[in-house]
């Protein structure tokens, strides 16, 4: 046999050089799909379009209980941010807020928030409350309202509430308009109360407001008292002003 006809052949010059292009081209495709899956799996940037380029930001949560001021976004961080921001929220980022809460922390939101937002647009704010149709939001969103509205307008939140369809948030925002009105107009406050449950029947909510201030005027808070006529709401109240006479160690003087 003849061993050199089975040897073989040696390659041209062009067939190696097509050779190492082609392992080039392998080697560049495998770089671009090793990027290519490390950028996919760290988030990479956005593509034009789509959502992430387009979403709102999130609402910044809001400053500890008890914080007037709105929470604020992200522009105010930036190196340009210089102006003063209005502090009160508007209603659609409100709506934000509180489909982010829960059950347990919405009063704690709308302590923080409402103070504001009802200071410079009660009317606003109120409509809103009248629109919700959560029962329990509904009921905090009108007597934190009220309150609110009350302590720089007693007649219009008290003309609001009013307004409204007989409901059990109707009746406690009354009581607490009346307590809230109490702690600086005590006068006014009872006849609020009165206005409402008449001065025939005992009322609790009238015997508190009564009592507190015959804690820090008794004499104002008798008067007031001995000029009802008589009737079973009168004595609880007199059993009230002797309990805060009894209480301060004096005796029960002026009490028919």
């Amino acid at each position: 046999m003849d061993f050199a006809l089975s040897r073989a052949k040696p390659r041209t010059r062009p067939a190696v050089r097509l050779k190492k292009a082609r392992m080039a081209l392998i080697a560049c495709a495998c770089i671009t799909a090793g990027a290519a899956f490390n950028i996919a799996r760290d988030g990479g940037p956005p593509r034009e379009g789509t959502r992430a380029e387009v979403s709102l930001p999130p609402v910044a949560p809001t400053a500890g209980p008890g914080a007037l001021e709105a929470p604020r976004d992200a522009a105010s961080n930036s190196p340009n941010a210089g102006t003063t921001r209005d502090p009160a929220l508007t209603i659609v980022e409100l709506e934000r807020l509180l489909e982010a809460s829960d059950r347990v922390s919405r009063p704690r939101v709308l302590l923080e928030v409402l103070p504001t937002m009802v200071a410079q647009n009660p009317e606003r704010i109120a409509r809103f409350a009248e629109l919700e149709t959560d029962p329990q939001l509904r009921e905090q969103l009108v007597r934190l309202v009220a309150q609110l509205w009350a302590k720089s307008d007693v007649d219009r939140a008290v003309a609001w509430i009013t307004s409204l369809p007989d409901s059990p948030e109707r009746q406690a925002a009354r009581i607490d308009v009346s307590l809230a009105v109490a702690e600086t107009d005590p006068t006014r406050a009872v006849d609020l109360r009165e206005s409402e449950v008449g001065n025939v029947e005992p009322d609790g909510v009238l015997e508190a407001i009564v009592q507190r201030w015959a804690e820090r005027n008794f004499e104002s808070a008798l008067a007031w008292t001995n000029a009802r006529p008589a009737s079973d709401q009168r004595d609880k109240l007199l059993q009230r002003l002797a309990y805060v006479r009894a209480a301060a160690g004096a005796p029960p003087e002026g009490l028919e």
